[in-house]
């Protein structure tokens, strides 16, 4: 009985925590996460994966994560809920993924889930996503901050974490505005540490079930 009622007061700090995101991201600066062409960007991961809507602000050209594992096991099933308002998720999606040849593979769901993602620990409780589109051209990063076993919290690197002279330091210039792309892990690092010490905005919530 404790469990459950830990369980669920957990979930139901999850949904405050979604509702101060959603009335916060109107005051977020030109430097916030915004919505780019498919072509753009791939799609959020969970630790597990997202729909192409959840655009990601931190991209690369090649991958930056090498050092990653099977993690969640060799195949599951992820039931992500997406768009919190007042409390509630207005978007729900499952799909099931399998390791292979080094990365987490789409077995089953709808063509807008992530084809393929990584993961690569970051502290206990959060770990650093990678994703990319089906071309593989550029990469996209996130964060999954585990609630309690199996439920995680996803949401994207943000460059606007960071203060300006930061800002210029890692990103290369003459991109769109609300698009950094890094080049380098230790960049990656920076920008992933700088994201997960602030508020959390506009997260998706992901459960995932074995299979």
């Amino acid at each position: 009985m404790r469990d459950k009622q830990r369980i669920m007061r957990r979930l139901f700090d999850f949904a405050r925590a979604s509702i101060f995101a959603t009335r916060r991201r109107r005051k977020l600066s030109n430097f916030g996460c915004t919505k780019l062409h498919h072509h753009r960007v791939g799609a959020c991961g969970a630790i597990v994966t997202a729909a192409l809507m959840l655009s990601g602000c931190i991209e690369s050209q090649v991958p930056l994560l090498t050092d990653v594992h099977p993690l969640l096991g060799q195949s599951f099933e992820v039931n992500l809920y997406e768009d919190f308002v007042d409390g509630k998720a207005n978007s729900y999606h499952s799909t099931i993924y399998r390791w292979e040849d080094g990365r987490y593979v789409r077995a089953s769901g709808s063509a807008r889930d992530l084809k393929h993602f990584v993961v690569q620990s970051m502290t206990t409780n959060d770990s650093l996503i990678q994703t990319t589109d089906g071309s593989e051209k550029i990469f996209n990063y996130w964060i999954g901050r585990k609630i309690i076993d199996g439920v995680y919290m996803i949401f994207a690197l943000n460059e606007a974490d960071v203060d300006e002279a930061t800002r210029a330091a890692v990103c290369v210039k003459d991109l769109p505005t609300g698009v950094c792309q890094i080049q380098t892990f230790d960049q990656l690092a920076i920008l992933a540490r700088a994201t997960a010490a602030k508020p959390v905005r506009n997260p998706a919530l992901g459960v995932i079930l074995a299979k």
